[in-house]
């Protein structure tokens, strides 16, 4: 019997097993493509052999040896973990420069498997089948995976821009990947898997708001024989808010907040009470920042550190504005902001899992926002009718060219002319270099109307 061109060796535990291949050899490539790409690309090939008619020789012509050749051959398959063969490869010429021509097995390929081994007859040596031979036909693959520059191999991401009944946004991007054995696929989610936060302003914050701003799931995770995991599905989320929320990063901002304020007018007194809630990271620096300025009644902050739960809550009342419905009253609303006077400062975050940068600036200017809304019954809606709280005294300087008034106009149309509701509205923007001594909005209702900041 001549000498096959080619010979199947499979790894063994001491030696290896060696197969002639007289007959065809029917390999196959299955390439899996990442369709995202343009064009797509291929990111991994599964490699198939089958291999009909491949024969076990007895090494020395008996059936002896055949015999227990064949059952360590059986034996190397019934192993579990490390002892189940890793490589298959073809030797060109076998009985002469014994070449290694194609090898399917580390350290190009993982996931080697036997997928089929069966045994017949040889039609070619019928009496010595079984006796000293046996033909086979075996089916294995392993499979070749091509990363990218970021060392990840298979990327498929869905993003979901939704808007909750509010109006407000929430985008959320689940990506699956995967990369090549022994490359941490949970380690390239967290870099790569997340949402940069930062082009979307101050209203938004993480709602997977763990240390990475992701929620990862290894899919083919092994704890047990602690297994580096090759296969994960990734989740981002970010959600938008009607209210500032600040400069944000994963895992040291709050995950929810809110903010209300409640105006109730009883009459001599108005009562605002002003709420502000939070959770997660941050939640108490958050809550306690919107506490009102000015006189407070009452003041009560929850603080559940269990569950990272803040809530305030704030009662400023006053002294009621005067009624439009006399004749000689002017009804005023009257809400002042104030801001500033402190030093301006940033935290920038920082990539990689370390604390965010704080920067420092310089002393920001008392700033200070005051909206007038004036009404009152009858008249002829002039100026004069409804005059203007006075311009506050120093250290307060009003921005003229940053404030506003309108003439009065109807706001209510009466049974005649006398009767009409008039109004009057300005909003005005006030600076000091240094800090007030009394309550902007008292000195407003206590100061000398004027018809107008500008006439």
């Amino acid at each position: 019997m001549a000498a096959p061109p080619l010979q199947l060796e499979i790894q063994g535990d001491q030696s290896h097993f060696r197969f002639d291949v007289p007959g065809p050899l029917e390999p196959r490539l299955e390439p899996v493509w990442k369709e995202a790409a343009n064009p797509p690309q291929v990111i991994e090939i599964r490699e198939v052999w089958e291999i009909p008619g491949a024969r076990l020789v007895s090494s020395d012509g008996s059936p002896a040896t055949f015999w227990r050749e064949w059952k360590a051959f059986l034996a190397r398959l019934r192993v579990r973990g490390q002892g189940f063969p890793l490589w298959v490869r073809l030797i060109r010429d076998p009985a002469g420069a014994a070449q290694v021509v194609w090898t399917l097995g580390p350290p190009d390929y993982e996931h080697f498997k036997i997928e089929e081994l069966s045994a017949g007859s040889d039609e070619l040596a019928p009496t010595a089948t079984w006796q000293v031979l046996v033909p086979v036909t075996l089916v294995v693959s392993a499979v070749q995976r091509f990363a990218d520059p970021n060392g990840i191999v298979g990327w498929d991401q869905e993003v979901s821009s939704s808007f909750d009944p509010g109006g407000l946004h929430v985008l959320e991007w689940r990506t699956a990947l995967t990369t090549r054995e022994g490359v941490d696929a949970v380690d390239k989610a967290r870099r790569f898997g997340r949402i940069d936060i930062t082009p979307f302003g101050g209203s938004y914050s993480y709602a997977t708001n763990g240390p990475d701003g992701v929620e990862v799931v290894a899919t083919d995770a092994d704890e047990q024989n602690r297994r580096t995991p090759t296969a994960c599905t990734v989740v981002s989320r970010i959600k938008q808010w009607g209210v500032h929320v600040g400069t944000t990063s994963p895992g040291s901002s709050p995950t929810e907040v809110g903010y209300s304020v409640r105006t109730r007018i009883e009459k001599d007194e108005r009562s605002t009470t002003y709420r502000a809630s939070a959770r997660g990271p941050g939640a108490l620096t958050w809550v306690e920042g919107r506490r009102p300025g000015g006189p407070i009644e009452t003041s009560e902050l929850f603080h559940e550190e269990a569950i990272r739960y803040v809530e305030g809550t704030w009662v400023v009342k006053e002294p009621a504005p005067d009624e439009p419905d006399k004749p000689e009253g002017v009804r005023w609303q009257i809400q002042t902001e104030i801001s500033g006077g402190h030093v301006d400062f940033d935290f920038e975050p920082v990539v990689g899992g370390f604390e965010p940068v704080l920067f420092e600036g310089a002393i920001l200017p008392w700033r200070l926002s005051v909206a007038i809304k004036g009404r009152k019954r009858g008249g002829e809606g002039k100026p004069e009718e409804l005059k203007l709280p006075g311009v506050l005294p120093a250290p307060w300087l009003l921005d003229r060219n940053s404030s506003r008034e309108k003439d009065p106009f109807v706001a209510e149309f009466g049974t005649d002319a006398d009767s009409h509701l008039w109004a009057r509205e300005a909003n005005l923007v006030y600076w000091a270099k240094e800090k007030p001594s009394e309550s902007p909005a008292k000195q407003l209702r206590a100061s000398q109307p004027v018809a107008s900041y500008y006439l």
